[in-house]
């Protein structure tokens, strides 16, 4: 039988005390799930906000979900595999007019950071600059069929005077960095990318040239403003877990103020270049710089409207629109603020 002493109580307290500790750290570290709408940097402030340790200050354990597109991660918050996700605005819309209950609690980036790049090889004939109008005839890569990248480039080609269904050929290509690829192996001659690979493919090999550098804010000005993405989650989800909801975009609006700080630029480069696939820091960095205005977690009525209207000049959704409390949770406005001062 054992024996008590004075000794081995002080060790059974102290093991017992350890116990606590541990499961206690275990049980308040709650895990989410967050999707991502593709692998690029519209990721970043989510992204930030795991590696700098923005959503472990809150007591979450994170884990980041990438897409091809922002249909399939929709569909993901829908069936409940995500409890939020980083996607553009017009996801939003374009499921409430559906009748799905998405709202978004914050914004991420408020203009689009990408562009229209062409192989230099499919337009060696063109004069320069080039303008969309060239691209006519030429095979053109997207994401998802029906996502951002997709009504997005059928309203930039009308725009400018082309017929998207006989003047270009839209191909979908699940995934952002798949679309480089496409293009190197002849299966697309373009590609409406967002940042960072634009600049790697325009900067890293030479192979690729800008037609329209919309993050700078060439193009229609609908880009500019727009709501670009979004922090999104499901009503139901809200209403069950609004603690966990405020959490999340208390480290969100963390992790914007920090990758907006130019003293920070270093370490943020050096995380994308990780995640991204190790293009180089110095690409990052120039890819960062060039949208560091975009990020932030304000979200406007101009983002409906502008969203709205491209959603409807290029018949992805009918008139009216939705009404600006129906796809946006203002409750959570005062969370905002910190980063945007």
């Amino acid at each position: 039988m054992f024996k008590y002493t004075q000794r081995s109580t002080w060790l059974l307290s102290g093991l017992l005390l350890m116990s606590s500790l541990a499961s206690g750290y275990v049980s308040a570290a709650e895990q989410i799930h967050i999707g991502i709408s593709n692998r690029s940097l519209l990721g970043l402030p989510v992204l930030v906000a795991k590696e700098k340790g923005f959503f472990a200050e809150q007591g979450l354990d994170v884990s980041l979900d990438y897409f091809a597109g922002g249909v399939p991660a929709t569909a993901a918050l829908i069936g409940g595999s995500v409890q939020f996700i980083d996607a553009a605005f017009e996801n939003n819309l374009k499921a409430v007019k559906k009748g799905q209950n998405i709202v978004s609690i914050a914004n991420l980036q408020t203009d689009f950071a990408g562009a229209v790049v062409v192989r230099k090889e499919a337009v060696k004939d063109k004069a320069r600059p080039l303008k969309i109008e060239d691209l006519k005839g030429l095979r053109v890569a997207t994401l998802a069929r029906g996502g951002f990248a997709d009504v997005s480039m059928r309203y930039i080609a009308a725009d400018a005077g082309l017929d998207v269904e006989k003047d270009l050929t839209l191909i979908p290509v699940r995934g952002a960095d798949r679309q480089l690829t496409a293009g190197k192996a002849g299966e697309v001659d373009a590609a409406f990318v967002m940042e960072p690979w634009n600049v790697i493919a325009t900067q890293n090999g030479g192979d690729w040239e800008y037609v329209l550098d919309l993050t700078q804010g060439q193009g229609p000005g609908v880009f500019q403003g727009l709501g670009y993405t979004t922090l999104q989650t499901t009503r139901e989800y809200l209403t069950a877990h609004r603690e966990t909801s405020e959490k999340v975009v208390k480290a969100i609006v963390a992790a914007l103020h920090y990758l907006s700080a130019p003293e920070n630029l270093d370490s943020v480069a050096a995380i994308a270049n990780s995640e991204y696939g190790n293009p180089g820091v110095a690409i990052m960095k120039s890819s960062i710089q060039r949208q560091i205005h975009t990020f932030s977690p304000v979200l406007t009525e101009q983002a409906l409207e502008k969203t709205g209207h491209l959603l409807i000049e290029s018949k992805s959704i009918q008139a009216p629109l939705p009404r600006w409390q129906d796809v946006v949770d203002t409750s959570f406005q005062p969370l905002w603020a910190p980063a945007a001062q």
